[in-house]
């Protein structure tokens, strides 16, 4: 428990984890407990859940756990992931960026093997060597929505509109976040994780909130613009169109994941 201590941990939380401590403690099967998501991150409120990482030495079939019981406070329960010490080594070796954010900040609560903490780090390392390769791509795949924004301009399509506001969002997002060499969390945190990115082009915040508020084609460009601007990159609406092709349409052929969750 001594980096739990080391973190600012609301004391509701603490009480939740000191509970599950106690009960994965006495599995033999159980190799190792940690803390995740919001609390593990900094983002956590008041009723927030306890996201924890079961590691297990054997697979027993079981996935999750949810313990709505186990809280002492309002809108508290335990969210806890089953996993396996060959499971952290995969996400290491190939996994996606979501993936590897789930470890990103985890707290050990206790292990059991020595080698576990360099395998969870290593799990959340920013894939470097894949960083030119995505920026190319999702620079590209912004530009394809910029597209689709204006086929829903021309068609007054709130649906399209919506769809292609979140997608510009997306990609501008997730592109300066491989600038930074910044993991991408998923929806619910790009934007929090975009706060933190120290290099970014001015106003970046401003334009995606023009463009959500309002989600024309003219918003959607001047996003776009200014992101590949700032990013330097060549990259035209025939680039966007093959990547949408490839990434998205064909995807099913090889059964690539979704470009948003690379």
């Amino acid at each position: 428990m001594d980096e739990l201590r080391g973190r600012e941990v609301a004391a509701q939380h603490v009480r939740l984890i000191e509970r599950a401590s106690a009960r994965f403690a006495a599995d033999p099967n159980v190799v190792a407990l940690l803390v995740g998501g919001s609390v593990a991150h900094g983002y956590a409120r008041p009723d927030s859940d306890v996201d924890l990482m079961v590691v297990v030495s054997e697979e027993t079939g079981q996935r999750s756990i949810y313990d709505p019981e186990i809280a002492d406070y309002e809108g508290g329960y335990l969210d806890a992931k089953i996993v396996t010490p060959a499971f952290l080594a995969e996400v290491a070796a190939r996994g996606s960026e979501p993936a590897r954010w789930a470890f990103k900040d985890a707290i050990v609560v206790f292990t059991h093997d020595p080698e576990l903490p360099a395998l969870v780090e290593a799990a959340a390392r920013y894939p470097t060597e894949e960083r030119d390769a995505k920026l190319r791509t999702f620079l590209a795949l912004l530009q394809i929505h910029v597209w689709f924004a204006g086929e829903a301009d021309k068609r007054a399509d709130r649906y399209l509109a919506t769809y292609a506001a979140s997608r510009v969002t997306l990609f501008a997002g997730r592109a300066i976040l491989a600038w930074n060499r910044i993991l991408y969390p998923f929806h619910k945190w790009l934007l929090r994780e975009l706060e933190q990115a120290p290099e970014q082009p001015d106003g970046l915040r401003a334009l995606i909130d023009r463009m959500l508020d309002e989600p024309t084609q003219a918003n959607a460009q001047a996003l776009a613009s200014t992101v590949v601007d700032f990013c330097g990159l060549d990259v035209t609406i025939g680039d966007g169109a093959a990547e949408f092709l490839e990434r998205t349409e064909w995807a099913w052929r090889d059964g690539d994941a979704a470009p948003e969750d690379l």
